[in-house]
């Protein structure tokens, strides 16, 4: 161990968890925007509409920001695992993430007019890395200060804010974003995320005494690195997760381009944020169904079953690649919105219940978390040339078709292997 956690953890009630679980909130109405929406548009204002690369450079700007997201959500972690104070490790970490987030939202504004890639690529990639702090150390926070009897709850409010987030970006941007117009969106996410941080540093953290021994880059380097023997559950989690996360991101950074070129919508910037709203609305009942189906049939068997429901509803984008109609699209948007809500709600008492160590859980859960950030990388860069590959050379029909068969099957994979993990051999020590 490299710390000296003081584990003085007491029941939270409703309000507590509200509180604790609210930042997550306004993350995921920005995550869920920004992403798919304002970053394909503000890129297509760059390159111009009619660009055949177009899809190319958004997945590959996507991914390089990931691949910033891959390396400092992990060490964010890990670094405010050894952080002295009195008022808890995580908190300033928390502070200058959103502060620094905050900046880079609005910075993403002069390129409403257009500019230059490559600082586009620059402004995204600072915008990661001021997420990633908050995400790494974020992370953390909730081990620290939920007991293990709550942590099914815990897990529960975590995925409400991040359905109420995605409900709520959504709605924001349909009603105040225009293709070109990102002032009034960025000035409203800013806004969010400064009221919603300070509601979640009202919740007490446990006080850190810091690191046990000196710093050396070497062992810290080494700790990332946990004996799959060991801890086989915590591995099966990871590979189950990323794979399930590949078929998410594979199509979520190219749905706006898929309605414009596949099914015919005029303003898909507008049209987008409701079909994902109204899908997010969806799934609060199913989250909440996720849970109980979890309590009477256990976790592994809600991420099987909704993994599945999720591959077979890639599969419907599929067919209406084949025939476009956004009727078609909208049914298929919530109820894969409906199966993921349920999956998600079980998603971080799943991680909890594998993690290796609760004194490094900022450590554990940003290693954790490259299971979401990795397929941010391959998943929206590979996908992206293909598409702009087989459209050139074939149709956007065709592209796309491709694009949603190799999302249904990472879903696939995961749905098979998630079977593999054993809760009952679990313990955090």
């Amino acid at each position: 161990m490299t710390t000296a956690f003081q584990d003085a953890r007491t029941t939270l009630r409703t309000g507590q968890h509200v509180r604790l679980a609210i930042l997550w909130f306004a993350m995921f109405a920005q995550w869920l925007t920004v992403l798919p929406v304002i970053l394909p548009d503000q890129v297509s204002h760059i390159l111009g509409p009619a660009s055949v690369d177009k899809e190319g450079w958004i997945g590959t700007i996507a991914a390089v920001g990931a691949v910033v997201a891959l390396v400092v959500a992990p060490l964010a972690g890990a670094l405010s695992d050894r952080l002295r104070s009195a008022s808890g490790r995580r908190r300033p970490f928390l502070v200058v993430g959103v502060s620094g987030s905050c900046l880079s939202l609005l910075l993403l504004i002069p390129f409403d007019d257009g500019g230059s890639i490559q600082a586009y690529i620059i402004a995204i990639i600072n915008l990661q890395f001021w997420w990633n702090v908050v995400s790494g150390a974020y992370a953390g926070l909730v081990p620290d200060v939920v007991p293990d009897a709550d942590q099914a709850t815990a897990s529960g409010w975590l995925n409400v804010m991040t359905i109420a987030g995605t409900i709520a970006g959504n709605i924001l941007v349909a009603a105040t974003y225009r293709s070109g117009h990102a002032t009034t969106a960025m000035v409203c996410f800013v806004a969010i995320s400064l009221g919603c941080l300070s509601l979640t540093l009202t919740i007490p953290e446990p006080p850190s005494r810091g690191a046990i021994d000196a710093f050396r880059l070497g062992p810290f380097l080494r700790s990332f690195l946990i004996d799959p023997r060991a801890h086989r559950n915590f591995y099966w989690v990871l590979v189950t997760r990323l794979l399930s996360n590949m078929g998410v991101w594979s199509v979520l950074t190219f749905l706006l381009s898929y309605l414009q070129d596949v099914i015919g919508v005029d303003r898909p910037e507008q049209v987008l944020p409701l079909l994902l709203g109204a899908g997010a609305i969806f799934a609060i009942p199913a989250s909440l169904w996720g849970v109980r189906l979890a309590d009477r049939h256990g976790i592994i068997a809600v991420v099987r079953t909704t993994s599945w429901i999720m591959a077979a509803t890639v599969i419907g984008y599929v067919l209406v690649a084949l025939r476009p109609s956004l009727l078609l699209v909208a049914p298929l948007v919530v109820i894969y919105a409906a199966a993921y809500g349920a999956y998600q709600a079980v998603d971080w008492a799943l991680a909890l219940r594998v993690l290796p160590s609760r004194d490094a859980a900022g450590k554990d859960m940003g290693v954790w978390h490259v299971s979401m950030v990795l397929p941010q990388i391959i998943g929206p860069a590979g996908t992206g040339w293909l598409i702009s590959w087989a459209k050139s050379t074939v149709s956007p029909s065709f592209a796309y078709v491709l694009a949603f068969v190799l999302a249904s099957l990472w879903l696939v994979l995961a749905a098979a292997l998630v079977s593999r993990i054993r809760l009952s051999d679990t313990a955090v020590t």
